[in-house]
């Protein structure tokens, strides 16, 4: 049984599907395996051994939104404290400089209880635009214009209580209001999204880990309508975006994304899994927003709570049975507390023969995925079948020790 459990460890950790080696293929003639069905393979006790595992994937955010805890000013000490001192922005070139000169002043910080973003200034009124998780369910929340000097020292008599009047779970944005601004500050241009290209320049301001008002440059990698991502607060949004290399980090979520003209194209508001993927709620969201008439909610993440049981209750044992051919024993599960059999792990009496698992990863009742294990302990090889068609169509390769292989190749018999 621990050699099973180390197993069920291994597996469920992984995120990708294993590799199998072609010659162990060959040995144990496994690949005929993918498409049987989870309810035979029980019943048959003469079934081959396999080790099969599934694959999944997820968007992260930019930031971690806060609440507000006390209404007055003082509340916004913390983030306000933790705050770097001095610098100023580091800039590359003519355009560069003259395109912070132009929209930095528009560029506000935005202090919600000890956790900061950013905000773009949309008018003269003192309307902000934001993301919603970066005001949360914050009635108001403290902001702060970009002073006068670059690289000035930021201080509590600078904090502006601005009031949440509108949001937009569902695009992930937020409308607040200030009473007054300074008179350095003046109102972004809002252009319509609708003009960028792929490989077009953009660029960004915004505060990353609270390096306040830094700017970055990049480009725009694809324009994707009607995206659907879920974040830290668990809810299902959706809106056209902007998928650019333009590094962004914590803090940054909330400012703006501009185009050549320095006018602003998108928020920023999440990254992806992955190096240069980031993500920014179009300029047309924004439109939507200020002219709505009252706030959207958006709809939780069905899978959560599921999500959350299969994370506390761990895999759990179905049947166990022994096998003939080869002699062995062999023990289904229910990885996720579905109460339907996803994984069978099977384990020849022969030390010098791989341990065996198999998945239906797709919860279709078929084994999709095949791994093996020479050491019972960690993957060696896998098949998938990624199309549905109850053939293997993907082989991938591991290095000793590793959970995700280093090398996928087309798998044909």
């Amino acid at each position: 049984m621990t050699r099973i459990r180390s197993l069920i460890a291994i597996l469920a950790s992984c995120l990708v599907l294993f590799a199998l080696d072609a010659r162990v293929l060959a040995d144990v003639n496994s690949a005929a395996l993918v498409g049987t069905s989870v309810a035979d393979l029980q019943a048959d006790p003469k079934q081959r051994d396999l080790v099969v595992h599934g694959a999944s994937g997820k968007l992260g955010s930019a930031a971690k939104a806060g609440t507000v805890q006390r209404s007055n000013l003082a509340s916004y000490s913390k983030a306000l404290d933790a705050l770097p001192t001095g610098g100023g922005p580091q800039l590359r070139g003519a355009r560069e400089v003259a395109i912070y000169a132009q929209v930095s002043p528009s560029v506000v910080l935005i202090l919600n209880g000890d956790t900061l973003g950013s905000g773009t200034l949309l008018d003269s009124s003192g309307l902000i635009v934001t993301n919603w998780h970066v005001v949360a369910r914050a009635a108001t929340v403290g902001v702060i214009f970009k002073p006068v000097s670059e690289g000035a020292q930021l201080s509590r008599s600078q904090v502006v209580k601005g009031r949440v009047i509108r949001f937009d779970q569902v695009a992930d944005l937020a409308l607040v209001q200030v009473p007054v601004i300074p008179p350095q500050a003046h109102p972004a241009r809002l252009a319509a999204a609708t003009g960028l290209q792929v490989g077009d320049d953009v660029h960004a301001i915004g505060h990353p880990t609270g390096e306040a008002w830094t700017y970055t440059r990049g480009i725009v990698s694809q324009i994707r309508r009607d995206y659907r991502w879920n974040t830290e607060e668990k809810l299902q949004h959706r809106a056209d975006v902007v998928q650019t290399q333009t590094p962004i980090n914590p803090g940054n979520s909330g400012g703006p994304l501009l185009n050549n003209d320095g006018e602003v194209v998108g928020v920023n508001s999440f990254k992806g899994e992955g190096e240069g993927l980031n993500f920014a709620v179009s300029s047309n969201a924004v439109t939507a927003i200020m002219n709505a008439p009252t706030s959207r909610n958006a709809l939780a993440v069905p899978i959560a709570a599921k999500a959350d049981v299969a994370a506390k209750c761990g895999p759990k044992v179905v049947k166990e049975w022994r096998t003939t051919d080869p002699p062995g024993s062999a023990t289904s599960f229910d990885s996720n507390c579905t109460g339907v059999v996803d994984m069978i792990v099977k384990l020849p009496d022969d030390p010098s023969q791989p341990g065996v698992v198999l998945l239906d990863t797709k919860h279709t009742g078929k084994i999709d995925a095949i791994i093996f294990s020479k050491d019972r302990e960690h993957p060696d090889y896998a098949l998938y079948d990624t199309t549905g068609s109850g053939k293997p169509d993907l082989i991938g390769y591991f290095h000793n020790n590793e959970d995700e292989p280093y090398r996928v190749e087309k798998y044909s018999p």
